[in-house]
């Protein structure tokens, strides 16, 4: 989302009065573009897009450039006189005026055939084309006045100008308001669009230290910013953790600055309609809860300042949307910008880590599927997030040593709240060894019914097998995913968080165990659960 400020000047004493905004907009989103009063001062009347012009400062190319950023200097030029063959001379004199040829803008804006036209692209900024001048007057230093020259290829000056002013038109919004103060009022432009978004990342470095009790890491998170849309001076740039809904009209450019026909914007809408119902069905990142691809910029408009960015503020959370806040951002149109989030020492453990989905494969134990010899385990660090911020999800690199900075591996750290524990993995145990097995005791002959689905209830006892083949005990943490009614563990779980679906024949319970296994040892986790098959 950006959002700018500008002034509403005071029109008191006159019926009502305009101002016109030049800054293009950058395709903005359906419906999201608006302009607002921040006061109840003033009140707009109409806003309409319009061709305007005004003056800029061009940079001198050429030397027909030159001369008419140089009228009323005196200069020597390198001339050839038009009625003879004569080879070139220098001359000296003050340039009284110049005759040009009518330039071609390197803006599309300036083109008076497209006024009607309301597209705001901006074409690459390649130098004008070289057109043909002449002196209309000059006054020479003697008293002799030269004849009609053209221009050769060299002027010389002590103190020559390099830029002129060039008359070019552009694409505005024209806002008819009526402020009825003394004194100026500010106004609001807000719109989303794309082409502006931030990537997250962590470094993890696992500290040295000649106690082998005392375990600290160092993590690091930085943002970087993608800007493929304007140049941008912002006093406060906020990055989004979260997922906003903003698919809707996400393909569709608001009419006041697409300059589409009503029959392209119907059936833009059209077709945003068909591809929101596709994403809803056939997405996933439609269900995710983190996404790394929103932004918000708020920023003064105009704005010339080049403010180096600060270090950043703790997120500030708005319901299930969190913001990293950065101040007095520069940044150029495709530009790429790097800024540090935090920088925090804190202490973990290593533990060994290993995940159990039986959901994927609720038949294992009728021999439907093929059973794994052993599950996949990981050595991980586990620790807290007593930073200020909510960590969002993002890749993350592990290295060992502050100075030596040995590779360990890379991971993606998941969405963490604060004061949260979470796992990240560092490389594949071997020999820690974990393996689930699980077997049918018995069938209810008795059938029931649910939602027109015949079901009948099994009798399932699971083993988890632990073994430890270190020389020293480890911690292994076991997260399971089991569907079914739970019971009749041989050791308590740390965590039992069960999700109930009243369309669903079977809770699914995502299950935690925490054990400290000996060197050597091996540890059986037994349970039963009752699971609702179809029949």
């Amino acid at each position: 989302m950006i959002v700018k400020t500008f002034e509403f000047p005071s029109s008191k004493g006159h019926d009502s009065k305009s101002v016109e905004l030049l800054d293009p907009l950058s395709n903005p989103v359906h419906g999201t573009f608006w302009i607002q009063s921040l006061s109840d001062k003033t009140s707009i009347g109409s806003i309409r897009t319009k061709k305007t012009h005004k003056f800029v400062d061009k940079e001198c190319w050429t030397v027909e450039d030159l001369l008419e950023a140089n009228v009323g200097q005196d200069v020597q030029l390198l001339v050839t006189d038009n009625t003879s063959n004569s080879t070139a001379e220098w001359i000296s004199g003050k340039i009284k005026s110049v005759k040009c040829m009518q330039r071609v803008s390197d803006d599309d804006d300036t083109n008076d055939d497209n006024i009607e036209g309301t597209s705001t692209g901006v074409s690459p900024n390649f130098p004008p084309s070289v057109h043909a001048a002449s002196l209309s007057s000059i006054q020479p230093t003697g008293s002799t006045r030269l004849p009609h020259v053209q221009l050769g290829n060299l002027v010389l000056g002590t103190s020559l100008k390099t830029t002129y002013q060039r008359k070019v038109f552009k694409n505005c919004l024209s806002i008819e308001y009526k402020n009825e103060s003394e004194s100026s009022d500010t106004g609001l432009m807000k719109y989303l669009t794309f082409g502006i978004t931030w990537a997250p990342s962590y470094n993890l470095v696992l500290l040295s230290s000649e106690d082998p009790s005392i375990k600290r890491l160092c993590l690091s998170s930085k943002a970087v910013i993608l800007n493929d849309i304007e140049n941008m001076n912002v006093d406060n740039l906020f990055c989004i953790v979260g997922f906003s809904n903003v698919s809707k009209f996400a393909s569709v450019i608001d009419p006041i600055i697409s300059g589409e026909d009503v029959k392209a914007f119907l059936d833009g809408l059209k077709q945003c309609e068909v591809e929101s119902t596709r994403s809803r069905y056939y997405n996933p990142a439609s269900f995710t809860s983190n996404s790394i691809m929103m932004q918000q910029t708020v920023s003064a408009m105009p704005s010339h300042e080049n403010n180096d960015p600060s270090d950043s503020q703790p997120d500030t959370g708005v319901d299930d949307l969190h913001l990293y806040e950065f101040k007095n951002v520069l940044l150029q149109k495709k530009e790429r910008l790097m800024l540090p989030i935090f920088d925090i020492e804190i202490p973990y453990k290593d533990v060994y880590h290993c995940k159990i989905d039986t959901s994927q494969s609720e038949y294992t134990y009728y021999e439907h599927g093929e059973k794994k010899d052993f599950e996949e385990v990981w050595h991980s660090v586990e620790f807290e997030n007593i930073s200020n911020f909510i960590w969002t999800t993002a890749p993350i690199v592990i290295t060992k040593g502050q100075l030596e900075q040995q590779f360990i591996g890379q991971d993606k750290l998941t969405y963490t709240l604060k004061e949260s524990t979470t796992f990240v993995n560092l490389t594949q145990a071997l020999d820690v060894r974990v393996h689930l097995d699980e077997k049918v005791l018995s069938t209810n002959p008795t059938h029931f019914t649910l939602f027109r689905v015949h079901y009948q209830t099994d009798q399932i006892e699971g083993k988890i097998l632990i073994r430890n083949h270190k020389s020293e005990e480890v911690v292994v943490v076991i997260t399971a995913i089991l569907v079914g009614k739970m019971g009749n563990y041989s050791i308590a779980p740390k965590k039992d968080a069960v999700k109930a679906d009243n369309k669903g024949a079977n809770p699914r319970h995502e299950i935690q165990w925490e054990i400290n296994v000996k060197p050597k040892q091996t540890l059986e986790i037994k349970y039963v659960r009752s699971y609702n098959k179809r029949v």
